[in-house]
């Protein structure tokens, strides 16, 4: 089962199971991982554990979340990825996941650039014949 190496701002590590399906993260009492820090949001992000990989998406935070010091919104995690919510920081552990390293195709999980690929893909027009003016 995947985890977490959570590492506090005064230096004490813990490893924290995540569980199927969906971990949030947070300063709020109701999270399933609570984030001592005042730079945390309530709910700040969430990480999404599947059969196959292992998401983290950023739920609105004010100050953010970072994996491997990059600003994120959603991105998968492969093993050994630092993730930082506030003065906290995380080093998540693949386990037994079925795709423990995807490091050379890190696959994004945004929308936005999912739909800028789409775009790219469109067929264009075909090239029409050109003519010269006053000539047929």
């Amino acid at each position: 089962m995947p985890h977490l190496m959570l590492t506090t701002a005064s230096g004490e590590t813990t490893p924290i199971t995540l569980k199927p399906d969906e971990n949030t993260l947070g300063r709020g009492p109701r999270n399933d991982i609570v984030i001592d820090s005042p730079q945390a949001s309530r709910v700040h992000a969430v990480i999404t554990v599947e059969p196959a990989f292992v998401t983290i998406r950023d739920l609105g935070s004010r100050n953010g979340t970072y994996v491997n010091d990059h600003r994120i919104q959603s991105q998968m995690l492969v093993h050994d990825d630092t993730i930082r919510l506030g003065s906290y920081e995380m080093r998540f552990v693949s386990g037994d996941q079925e795709f423990s390293h995807v490091e050379a195709e890190r696959v994004s999980t945004e929308p936005r650039l999912l739909l800028q690929l789409d775009l790219e893909d469109d067929p264009t027009a075909t090239d029409l014949p050109t003519t010269s003016p006053g000539k047929p």
